[in-house]
């Protein structure tokens, strides 16, 4: 049996059926014309190639029914007619056979599957970022296994991918390394650097993470595979990757008490400037940095006992761009800060407000606090900042990240309630926090019972 051609339904008078209703006209460019609706019913063996709709619709304007609406009518069936020929042939089928393809045995490459998946997904509400991210773990699975098609990849083989992604990581960071090392030596190079003597830093190797972040993409990919009927069995599934590719945990380096204390008198001895205040809101309040370089000053409030700072948005992935909140809802939080601190915080801003007075500038709400220009301060630019200052109180190679595992850490120790630091610290659940710092909670248990029987002889 040959391939069912799609057709359009009797278009429907979108103008005169509001006009029963009382409704009035759909707006439009040109008054004169017609609105239409345009539906095509798509046949069951079909439906998959669509997402599993059951009707395609489209809204068209037409000046007349005999040439104008019959004209785009035909556009519209030929549009969907040609989606349909490129999904049966990703699906396995050719012109040759037009015959629909057995369930679970669609023989497209998996390659091409994916790369039709992250195509379908950029033209819905994931963000180009998640997109970036699906194509470079699309680069290591058609580096290995995307010639096999997708209803005959197995377990095994999936392993031999994941395995594979540190040795093509390297090999690719080394022939980028290369490829920069050659650009080095030109004129043009020279010209912009300064320098052709610029060091390199080590290379990073992708390692367990990325291996598990694949992993779970591809877990996505054939579950989508799977409620489409192309495969029988998501085999991403299998016990053993995950056992094997296990996402490794945040590195969690936080100060011990005495060196927290020791830091904070470093910090006070700072001249005041945007630098002290930085550091000050991340060892106080356990933030991210990339949150304390957003904080405008229209996000604090002050008080007699201090201040509370609304973190709503964040420095973006590329250290220039300031976006609303990109983590999730839980970071979207409100956070205490101390006196000592909130005052510091209201002297800078003073300060940075006469300062952009005399240069001819209105202070206003949106100005930021972290930063002693009215452009954000960049992530890297902060960064060296921090080096100097840590080299030079000796404190070499502690991440800024320490400061906000010292602020989870240190009052957990101190008994301070866990779900209260987990939406202090902006996590998703509380169970995430325990799960992280499970470490520096205090054991409660010791005594438990002598205390909960000498409760109950009090009570009679």
């Amino acid at each position: 049996m040959g391939k069912k051609k799609l057709r359009c339904d009797k278009p429907y008078d979108l103008d005169e059926a509001r006009k029963q209703k009382g409704l009035p006209r759909r707006r439009r460019n040109d008054s004169r014309t017609t609105a239409y609706q345009l539906t095509i019913r798509i046949p069951e063996e079909y439906r998959t190639c669509f997402d599993g709709k059951k009707k395609l619709t489209k809204v068209v304007f037409a000046l007349n029914k005999r040439e104008d609406l019959k004209d785009q009518i035909e556009a519209f069936e030929d549009t969907k007619n040609a989606e349909l020929e490129r999904a049966l042939e990703l699906r396995g089928c050719t012109r040759s056979d037009d015959e629909k393809t057995k369930s679970g045995k669609c023989m497209s490459p998996l390659g091409s599957y994916i790369e039709r998946y992250i195509e379908i997904r950029s033209n819905g509400s994931v963000t180009n970022a998640v997109i970036k991210h699906e194509r470079l773990f699309l680069k290591y699975i058609n580096e290995t296994i995307g010639e096999i098609p997708i209803c005959k990849v197995t377990a095994e083989d999936i392993e031999r991918c994941l395995l594979k992604v540190p040795e093509l990581s390297e090999k690719w960071a080394l022939e980028r390394q290369a490829t920069w090392e050659e650009n080095r030596k030109t004129v043009r190079w020279a010209k912009k650097h300064g320098t052709l003597k610029k060091p390199y830093k080590p290379i990073k190797v992708a390692g367990p993470d990325m291996q598990s972040k694949i992993l779970k993409f591809l877990r996505e990919v054939m579950n989508y595979a799977l409620e489409k009927d192309d495969v029988l069995k998501n085999v991403a599934k299998a016990k053993f990757l995950t056992r094997v590719f296990k996402k490794s945990k945040p590195l969690i380096d936080p100060f011990m008490a005495d060196d927290a204390g020791r830091f904070l008198s470093e910090v006070e001895k700072l001249p005041l400037g945007y630098f002290k205040v930085s550091l000050l809101l991340l060892l106080n309040t356990g933030m991210r940095p990339e949150e304390m370089l957003a904080i405008h000053v229209g996000d604090i409030a002050f008080d007699d006992s201090g201040a509370v700072i609304n973190i709503v948005s964040a420095l973006d992935r590329d250290g220039k761009t300031i976006k609303g909140y990109p983590k999730s809802d839980a970071g979207r939080r409100s956070v205490p800060v101390d006196a000592f601190t909130a005052g510091e915080v209201k002297v800078w801003i003073d300060i940075k407000s006469n300062q952009m007075k005399a240069m001819g500038l209105k202070p206003s709400m949106s100005m930021l606090v972290c930063s002693p220009d009215i452009v954000p301060r960049t992530y890297q630019s902060w960064l060296r900042d921090w080096k100097s200052f840590i080299n030079s109180v000796g404190f070499e190679g502690i991440r800024p990240y320490a400061l906000r595992h010292t602020f989870a850490t240190l009052n957990l120790a101190n008994g301070e309630n866990i779900k209260t630091v987990s939406v202090l610290m902006g996590h998703a659940s509380s169970a995430y926090t325990l799960d992280l710092y499970a470490g520096y909670v205090p054991n409660t248990g010791i005594g438990i019972g002598s205390r909960y029987m000498s409760f109950l002889r009090a009570a009679v």
